[in-house]
């Protein structure tokens, strides 16, 4: 019985994607789409994300969204065509936020507890497991983490128990063997706490800063993960995806 409801809370846990910025590293083959809808493997790439994101019983997503919004927004609509609830929080394209000031925008709209997905990031791994961890540890935020080793990118995470001890979001001199996976997960008034901070924000100064505090848990994916934000990585998951079934 505690499995089932721990299950079911899950399934109802909000999902934050960050898909507000401009692709400005992908402008050679997005052919002026927001990153969202870029094209692989024959549909838009949020797509894929949501599909997956409905495979793993993650059934309510607020996207964060401010260039080219209007295009995203009637593409996905109200999300029942996906078999999710989807709301929208929207920023200036000509002020964009950052990725911290955008949830700091979207606070009117978030749930007490809620996961964060970057807008160019596809992640396959089990998500139902991440919002169970968090639940069990009753945590302020939590950070998946993948042992890249500078294998996909360059490593920036460094943890000890179930503590992340050291994160950068540029590498800095600790020799890390972690990777930010890209998928993170916080309590609302992580949030709250930065409603009068001066914007643009990026997420990672407020991981940092709860890394410092030692409030930042660790929780290891063994998946590797896969992003669109350069056409390197368009490329590879074009490669993965092409003839995939839901």
């Amino acid at each position: 019985m505690p499995f089932f409801r721990q299950h079911l809370e899950g399934e109802f846990m909000q999902m934050v994607i960050l898909a507000g910025g401009l692709g400005t590293r992908l402008k050679s083959v997005a052919n002026n789409l927001p990153k969202a809808l870029v094209p692989v493997a024959g549909k838009p790439f949020i797509d894929h994300q949501l599909e997956l994101l409905r495979k793993n019983h993650i059934e309510n997503v607020l996207l964060c969204i401010g260039y080219k919004a209007d295009m995203i927004e009637k593409h996905l609509g109200n999300g029942k065509a996906f078999g999710l609830k989807i709301s929208y929080s929207r920023e200036s394209p000509d002020q964009l936020l950052g990725t911290g000031g955008a949830l700091i925008n979207a606070l009117p709209l978030l749930q007490k507890n809620f996961m964060v997905l970057y807008g160019d990031s596809y992640l396959p791994t089990d998500y139902q497991k991440i919002v169970r961890a968090f639940e069990k540890k009753r945590a302020l935020a939590l950070m998946c983490v993948y042992r890249n080793q500078d294998k996909w990118d360059k490593s920036n995470v460094k943890i000890a128990g179930s503590l992340v001890v050291f994160y950068a979001k540029k590498n800095g001199d600790e020799n890390p063997d972690w990777i930010d996976y890209g998928l993170s997960v916080y309590k609302k008034s992580v949030i709250e706490q930065y409603l009068n901070k001066r914007l643009p924000l990026d997420l990672a100064e407020i991981q940092e800063k709860l890394v410092i505090n030692r409030q930042m848990n660790a929780h290891v994916v063994k998946e590797r993960f896969y992003e669109i934000g350069r056409p390197s990585g368009l490329k590879e998951l074009e490669k993965l995806l092409s003839g995939r079934k839901y």
